[in-house]
């Protein structure tokens, strides 16, 4: 007869490395449940005494407890220290015992994760992979594995493997676009995680949506790290894909208080773009039960794939194309205005599109645009909507420090309020007002939950 295991969890544990020793080691170690009672007493960092042990355990021998105390000494679980100590006027030898590194992993292998404090958990986990590594490196040629693919391998799958018990079956919004790292050169040398399409979903998820991200991350370490800076966002990434031919954009960012001007280092290779190249079934779905989409960094005919599967009643679709889409994919760019996307410019892709003859935004409502929104920094914002006159709202004063990653902001709070049922005039004006407060932020990602409570 079979016992249904309702739930298997992996652990790993230190072993010798003789084989016959390891036998032994195991035997020895569940020769009787004593053993385990006793590691089971003792919390990290904490000393007991072999008083205290007996007390607790008193419902068995004196003798069988100091026999199991002896194997854990044995199996190098704990250590002993004896000291003198006095009491009244005599002095007496008190034995104390405390857990080995070793033993430590037995001692909460037999506890419940409830009953372990949060401090400890992040110990085990941080030491453990170390301690794992450690042991497999000495062995990397033999076993003929690179280790620093194993690495990359390991951290990125173990990424993927949160991200899928982490995924959300229905979004407020999904945004496909890219990540990327950001270099500042002034005022001082940093790197931190960015991507345009990256930061909306930040923001987003900061406000609160329900907020999936889609793009492509390179199967490496600093992928996995842009990846876990995301589920610590509360980004669902899912359906974000690994891939060992993508190239991570870099940005360098030479001053971020002028007009940007960012330095991308990416191949041409349509394998080695960070954004989303084909669509599955599974996408679709998850579109379709998305409240909003936001269409950022990503290959136009990509796009027209999903615009034509996807469900778009009542559905807010924000698209808000890269400039090189204007610049040499002018065509794959006007036929996904057919669909009526809120169309989001800045006042260089509207210089480019007007450079090519288009009328803005003319020639954009007769190709099936209704909004189109142009985001012109310190000058404002104009909203264009098909039968109105154009209203432009003014950007507040603010001590700026860092302009990138504005119209980002701008356009995950853009969404967020078109979620909530405002008007689109009155998401713009908000918008350009929480676009201009987060110029102020000296980071690309910008947290904006405080500042729209208030």
């Amino acid at each position: 007869m079979t016992t249904k295991v309702r739930e298997l969890h992996p652990y790993i544990l230190p072993l010798p490395a003789n084989t016959n020793e390891r036998v032994r080691y195991v035997m020895t170690l569940f020769s009787t449940p004593v053993t385990i009672e006793i590691l089971k007493l003792f919390e990290w960092g904490r000393e007991l005494r072999q008083k205290d042990i007996i007390t607790v355990l008193k419902h068995h021998s004196n003798r069988t407890i100091l026999h199991s105390i002896r194997k854990l000494l044995t199996l190098g679980l704990l250590e002993e220290e004896e000291r003198v100590e006095v009491r009244g006027n005599r002095k007496v030898r008190v034995k104390y015992y405390r857990l080995t590194d070793i033993g430590k992993w037995y001692n909460i292998l037999f506890k419940d994760i409830s009953e372990l404090d949060y401090r400890v958990v992040k110990e085990a986990v941080t030491n453990l992979s170390v301690m794992f590594m450690a042991r497999i490196i000495p062995f990397s040629e033999y076993l003929k594995i690179n280790f620093l693919e194993l690495l990359d391998q390991v951290v990125s799958s173990a990424i993927k493997s949160v991200a899928d018990v982490r995924r959300r079956h229905e979004h407020d919004l999904i945004v496909f676009g890219s990540l990327a790292l950001d270099i500042y050169l002034k005022p001082d040398v940093r790197v931190c995680p960015g991507g345009s399409g990256a930061n909306v979903a930040v923001v987003a998820s900061s406000l609160g949506l329900k907020t999936c991200f889609v793009g492509r991350v390179p199967t490496n370490i600093i992928g996995s790290y842009m990846l876990a800076d995301l589920i610590s966002k509360d980004v669902d990434i899912s359906l974000t894909e690994l891939g060992e031919d993508v190239i991570l954009p870099i940005c360098t960012i030479l001053e971020p208080l002028e007009p940007v001007e960012m330095k991308c280092s990416i191949g041409l290779d349509l394998k080695s773009l960070p954004t989303i190249l084909r669509i599955n079934d599974e996408l679709v779905k998850a579109c379709n039960n998305s409240r909003s989409l936001y269409l950022g960094e990503g290959i136009c005919k990509t796009y027209l794939e999903l615009l034509s599967r996807v469900y778009r009643d009542g559905k807010i679709v924000v698209f808000r194309p890269h400039k090189i889409v204007l610049e040499y994919y002018i065509e794959e760019f006007k036929s996904i205005l057919q669909y009526s996307p809120i169309l989001i410019l800045n006042e260089e892709k509207e210089n480019i599109l007007r450079s090519k003859g288009f009328n803005v935004p003319g020639d954009l409502f007769r190709a099936g645009v209704k909004e189109v929104i142009v985001t012109r920094g310190s000058k404002g914002t104009v909203l264009y909507v098909e039968g109105r006159e154009p209203n432009t709202y003014t950007t507040p004063l603010v001590n700026a420090v860092n302009t990138v990653g504005a119209g980002d902001v701008f356009t995950a709070t853009l969404i967020y309020y078109l979620l909530r049922g405002t008007t689109i005039e009155e998401a713009v004006e908000r918008a350009t007002y929480l676009s201009a407060l987060s110029t102020t932020q000296p980071l690309s990602r910008k947290y904006l939950t405080e500042v729209v409570k208030t």
